[in-house]
C-alpha cells in the first residue's frame, strides 16, 4: 500500500513538472488576453498550464491502473498478501507441532495395542489350556457315568441274586450283608465323583465368563485405536490443505513480483526505445458501401492488411521489409464489423491502435471503429469566429490567435463526428504564411476572422475551411 502511494505522489509530481515546462505555452496563451474568473491574462495562463499538467498526470495514472490489474493488486494488496502469508506460515508451524504430538500419541497407542495383543495371546493360551482341561474333565465324567451305569446294572443283578438267596440257607445271610456294605461304599464313591463333576462344570462357566469379558475389552480397545487413527487422518488432511493453500499464496506472490518486474522492464524499454505507434493512432481507414453481403469479408480483410503493412513500416527501424502478421484483433470483433456493414449504407471504417508501441514490437493490439458516413457540415457554414485587432498585435500574437481559431474549429469538428483531418485553404504552407502576413500588415483594423466550410463535408472528412477576414460585416480577404 505504501509503495502505491509513493508511485501516485511521484506521478503527480511529474505532472507538476510537466506543467512548469508548459509555462511557455501558458505565456503565449496569456498574450492572447484570455480571462477566466476575473483573473489577469497571465494568471489565467498559469492556471490553465497547471491544470493541464495535473490532468496529464491523472490521465497517466488512470491508464496504468486501467491496463494492469496486476499493478493495481501489486500496489494496493501486496502488503495484505504478505501478511496473510505470514499468518498461514504460523498456522502451518502450529499444525506441524500438532502433527508431532499426534504422531507421539499414535506411537503410544500402538505400544498399548502391542501390549493388549500380547495380553490377548496370553488369554488365548490360558483359554486353550482351560479348554484342554475341560475336555479331560468331560472325558473323565463320561467314564465315571459309564462306570456308574455299570455299577447300577451290577446292583440290579445283585439285588436279584439277593432275592434268590433269601430263600437259601442261613449261611449265605452273612455273605449277603458283606456285599451290601460293599455296594454302599461304591455308592459313596459315585456320589463324590458326581459332586466333582458339578464343580468342574461351574469352573467351566466361570472361565467362559472371563473369556467373554476379555473379548469385550479387546473390542473396546480396537474401537479406541480406530478413533485415534481417524483423528490422525483428519488432522493430516487439514495439514495437507494448509500446505496447499500456502503453496497457492506463494505462487500468487511470485506472480505479483513477476508482474512488477515485467512492468519495470517495460518502463525501461519505453525509456530506451522510441514510441512509433501511439494509442488511438489510425493505422488504416476507408469509406465502404457493401451492396453484396459476401463482399464484407474481403473489404474487412483489405483494411486489416493495410493496417498490418502500416504497423510493420512503423516498427521496423532497421529498414527491412517483412510480411509477418503483427496486428491482433479478436475474431468476434471482425465478425461484428462484417455484420455491421452489410446493409448497403456508406460507412467509415478505421483500424486503430489499442496502445503505445515502440520499435521492435512483435505484436500490435488493435480494434475497429465504425461510423455512418453522413453529411455533417454544409458548404458556407460558419464553424468558429475570433475577434482580432491586428494593429495592436505582433505577428506572433496574430499567429497564436489563428492557431486558437484552428483549435476551436478542430474541437467542433470532432464533437460533430468528423473523423478526418482539418485543412485550411488548399493546405499549402505558403498560402497560410501569406494570409498571416496580410493580417499583420493590414492598414485598417480587422474586426474578426471566421472559419467557413468550403464544401459539403461528411463523417470521413477531411473538413476543408477558409479563414475569412471580416471588417464591418464585409469580407476583406481569405485564405
Amino acid at each position: 500500500m505504501t509503495s502505491g502511494y509513493i508511485l501516485i505522489a511521484a506521478i503527480f509530481f511529474l505532472g507538476g513538472i510537466i506543467a512548469a515546462f508548459g509555462d511557455r505555452l501558458g505565456t503565449k496563451i496569456g498574450k492572447a488576453r484570455l480571462r477566466l474568473f476575473g483573473l489577469r491574462p497571465r494568471q489565467t495562463a498559469m492556471v490553465i498550464t497547471v491544470i493541464t499538467g495535473m490532468l496529464i498526470s491523472a490521465l497517466t495514472l488512470g491508464i496504468l491502473f486501467g491496463l494492469s490489474s496486476s499493478l493495481r493488486r501489486g500496489i494496493f494488496q501486496l502488503d495484505d498478501i504478505l501478511r496473510e502469508k505470514r499468518d498461514i506460515e504460523g498456522q502451518l508451524s502450529q499444525a506441524r507441532e500438532e502433527k508431532q504430538q499426534i504422531e507421539q500419541q499414535l506411537v503410544e497407542v500402538r505400544n498399548e495395542q502391542s501390549i493388549a495383543a500380547n495380553n490377548l495371546k496370553d488369554i488365548n493360551l490360558d483359554f486353550a489350556k482351560s479348554k484342554q482341561q475341560l475336555t479331560k474333565i468331560s472325558t473323565q465324567a463320561r467314564n465315571l457315568r459309564q462306570e456308574l451305569n455299570s455299577l447300577l446294572v451290577e446292583r440290579e443283578k445283585r439285588l436279584k441274586q439277593l432275592n434268590l438267596l433269601q430263600q437259601q440257607s442261613q449261611e449265605l445271610q452273612t455273605q449277603l450283608q458283606q456285599r451290601e456294605q460293599k455296594i454302599k461304599d461304591q455308592d459313596l464313591v459315585l456320589a463324590k465323583k458326581e459332586s466333582r463333576l458339578q464343580d468342574l462344570e461351574k469352573q467351566q462357566d466361570i472361565l467362559q465368563t472371563q473369556v467373554q469379558q476379555r473379548d469385550q475389552a479387546i473390542a473396546q480397545l480396537d474401537k479406541n485405536i480406530a478413533t485415534a487413527e481417524t483423528n490422525l487422518a483428519t488432522r493430516t488432511e487439514r495439514l495437507k490443505n494448509l500446505e496447499s493453500y500456502l503453496s497457492y499464496l506463494s505462487e500468487d506472490v511470485k506472480a505479483l513480483e513477476k508482474s512488477y518486474q515485467e512492468l519495470r522492464q517495460k518502463n525501461q524499454e519505453l525509456r530506451e526505445k522510441q514510441i512509433v505507434i501511439v494509442k488511438g493512432q489510425v493505422l488504416s481507414s476507408a469509406v465502404v458501401r457493401i451492396v453484396d453481403p459476401d463482399a464484407a469479408k474481403s473489404a474487412t480483410d483489405s483494411l486489416l492488411r493495410q493496417a498490418n503493412s502500416n504497423a510493420l513500416k512503423a516498427i521496423e527501424f532497421d529498414g527491412t521489409k517483412s510480411q509477418q502478421q503483427i496486428i491482433r484483433i479478436t475474431n468476434s470483433q471482425v465478425k461484428w464489423l462484417e455484420s455491421q456493414i452489410k446493409d448497403g449504407q456508406d460507412y467509415v471504417i478505421r483500424i486503430i491502435s489499442a496502445g503505445n508501441y515502440v520499435q521492435g514490437e512483435k505484436e500490435i493490439e488493435i480494434f475497429a471503429d465504425i461510423a455512418l458516413n453522413k453529411q455533417v457540415f454544409s458548404a458556407g457554414e460558419e464553424i468558429a469566429t475570433i475577434s482580432l485587432d491586428s494593429q495592436d498585435l505582433t505577428r506572433q500574437e496574430v499567429q497564436n490567435r489563428l492557431n486558437w481559431l484552428l483549435a476551436i474549429s478542430r474541437f467542433r469538428a470532432q464533437r460533430a463526428g468528423i473523423l478526418g483531418e482539418v485543412e485550411i485553404g488548399d493546405n499549402q504552407i505558403e498560402n497560410i504564411v501569406s494570409f498571416v502576413n496580410k493580417v499583420t500588415q493590414a492598414t485598417e483594423p480587422v474586426n474578426e476572422v471566421k472559419a467557413i466550410v468550403v464544401e459539403n463535408t461528411y463523417t470521413a472528412g477531411p473538413l476543408k475551411l477558409n479563414f475569412v477576414v471580416m471588417r464591418n460585416g464585409k469580407v476583406i480577404f481569405s485564405t
